[in-house]
């Protein structure tokens, strides 16, 4: 049986919460080739940032820009959490950034790993899109972003996990002991 923070919710009013703690906030400026995503990353490891908030990001550009949408699996009409991964090569100015760091087990071990929501637009045949921000999109000019550690929490696993199976389980999250 599935945990309740996993399950549909029964009412339509119904959620999950947890306390937490800011912790230290930082600033982080990125250079033209910067990549977003091993940059951010590789932060949270060097300062040992296992769950964060990423926000108010502002100034800059992408070439290229790479995001994952979610499209409908043509093998699964059922899977709804199918993603493809769309580039946009052209500059791309950033028109709105946000996401966490959270945690993601690599060789049993928990990495900090960024997920980001971006949106991009306004430049050389580049529409107005958003979706998951995937490593290789580079920075353009300059991208500055407030990273917010966060604090008193751990991750715990889906009911089912199997880490044969399940590279990238949902996780949820409890009250630091």
């Amino acid at each position: 049986m599935k945990d309740s923070w996993e399950r549909d919710a029964s009412h339509p009013t119904q959620y999950h919460s947890v306390e937490c703690t800011r912790g230290r906030e930082f600033i982080l400026r990125l250079t033209t080739v910067a990549d977003v995503y091993a940059a951010i990353q590789q932060f949270a490891k060097d300062k040992g940032i296992m769950f964060g908030k990423i926000h108010a990001a502002f100034m800059g550009g992408f070439s290229p820009a790479k995001m994952f949408f979610w499209t409908p699996d043509p093998h699964d009409p059922e899977n709804w959490h199918n993603e493809s991964c769309a580039s946009f090569d052209n500059l791309s100015m950033l028109i709105s950034m946000s996401g966490m760091i959270h945690t993601r087990l690599e060789g049993g071990e928990p990495v900090p790993f960024p997920a980001i929501h971006y949106v991009i637009g306004g430049a050389w045949d580049v529409p107005t899109v958003g979706g998951h921000l995937v490593e290789g999109t580079k920075v353009k000019g300059v991208v500055e972003v407030f990273i917010t550690e966060i604090l008193g929490i751990e991750a715990i696993l889906p009911s089912d996990y199997d880490p044969e199976k399940d590279a990238a389980p949902e996780e949820w999250y409890r009250e630091k002991k």
